[in-house]
């Protein structure tokens, strides 16, 4: 080992749990880097995380999470073989196109009309009761039946589509049971298998449709039936469950600081600062796993090759250095368009970020047109520090 290696402190994922802001914030006054005691590396500084997003050191996973969770083939297995999330270089670039093309044909602001009418036929359907459950009532639900309008799902598949989703993503969720990864790999079954049938009929039923562009992109970049078809449910998940969460903590936030929720109520144009701040308090993911393939020196604190890194949005989102009093929720926060560290960087910058935002402020700006007297009964806890992020249950209530 060189004179100038310095050790990496290990860190125990009960701290994380127990207080991962508190424990990030402690090692990222000292260090640039942890090791987890389970294996692997978090990079924890706003100005590293941002730079190693695009450091060809580093590289997307390929199939090395499932087969840690030994998956080594099915529909969860290959999803990460065939992905684009998880490719690299040209592999990665070509999947990549096929879908970024669809979507920048595909109107945003239709989308945007997706999501508004989601939420109203949610509100609709518990307005009458004065209170909801956050997360399953609305932040769950939202992003999926937006999507399934993108995707042309039927309103008799709509129920069958949704559970599918659902039951698919807990494998991304911190600490899935071994029921719960055998429950995803029949629901990515499921899901895979609708899907291919709409991706082959979708040309007679809806030309100029979103799958019906995104099919003859596919096509022009040669990709598979099944690379095609795997990119739309990366969408999907990305879609979902990064944006659930970060829907709770947008309207908790706002609601647990009033002045604020009513200044976004009274000034609409408020609704892309909660959001882009809200991304940054507690993003709705936790960050980027990626896999050294050479040594990489962050001062003197090694990260050696061959193993996991974790690039934590979670952490570098209230870095000290970059934002003052980082664990204050504040919409008139100077730095706001740092936030979109939480949409990734590099070449694997979520290639739908325009749509996550677009979902989360219209999931907002319908809560503050419709519910202005919308009142917070408990704040949710947020936890989750590799991937995807959880939040607990979040009663919320109005005057009717």
């Amino acid at each position: 080992m060189l004179d100038h290696v310095r050790p990496v402190p290990v860190v125990e994922a009960a701290d994380l749990e127990a207080d991962m802001h508190g424990t990030f914030a402690t090692y990222r006054a000292t260090h640039p880097l942890i090791a987890l005691a389970g294996g692997g590396y978090v990079v924890l500084r706003y100005a590293d995380v941002e730079r190693l997003m695009s450091d060809p050191r580093l590289q997307a996973t390929e199939t090395a999470l499932p087969h840690q969770a030994g998956l080594t083939k099915g529909a969860l297995f290959d999803l990460f073989e065939y992905g684009m999330l998880t490719a690299n270089r040209e592999t990665h670039a070509r999947r990549r196109a096929a879908l970024s093309r669809a979507l920048a044909r595909e109107s945003l602001e239709h989308f945007r009309q997706h999501v508004r009418d989601a939420a109203s036929l949610l509100i609709d359907a518990r307005i009458a009761d004065g209170r909801l459950e956050l997360v399953s009532a609305y932040a769950r639900q939202l992003p999926i039946l937006a999507l399934a309008r993108l995707l042309d799902v039927t309103d008799d598949a709509l129920p069958t589509f949704e559970r599918d989703v659902l039951a698919m993503n807990a494998f991304f969720r911190p600490g899935p049971t071994p029921d719960a990864v055998a429950a995803a790999e029949e629901a990515a079954l499921r899901l895979q298998s609708a899907l291919a049938d709409r991706l082959d009929q979708v040309d007679a039923e809806r030309p100029g449709s979103f799958l019906s562009t995104y099919k003859t992109t596919a096509g022009e970049h040669q990709l598979s039936p099944l690379e095609g078809l795997m990119q739309i449910v990366q969408m999907i998940i990305g879609g979902t469950e990064s944006m659930r969460t970060a829907l709770v903590v947008e309207i908790a936030q706002l609601l647990g600081n009033r002045n604020q929720w009513e200044s976004v109520c009274s000034h609409p144009t408020l609704v892309a600062n909660a959001v882009a701040e809200a991304l940054r308090f507690d993003p709705g993911i936790a960050g980027v796993v990626r896999v050294a393939v050479e040594e990489i020196d962050l001062g003197g604190w090694i990260v050696p090759a061959g193993h996991m890194v974790l690039l934590s949005a979670v952490s570098a989102l209230r870095d000290e250095r970059v934002f003052a009093d980082p664990h204050r929720f504040d919409l008139s926060r100077p730095s706001l368009n740092l936030a979109r560290l939480a949409f990734g960087g590099g070449a694997h910058r979520c290639v739908a970020e325009a749509f996550g935002r677009a979902a989360l402020e219209e999931g907002l700006a319908v809560l503050t047109e419709r519910l202005p007297t919308l009142r917070l009964e408990h704040s949710p806890t947020v936890t989750g520090h590799v991937f995807v992020r959880e939040t607990s249950e979040c009663w919320v209530r109005w005057q009717h």
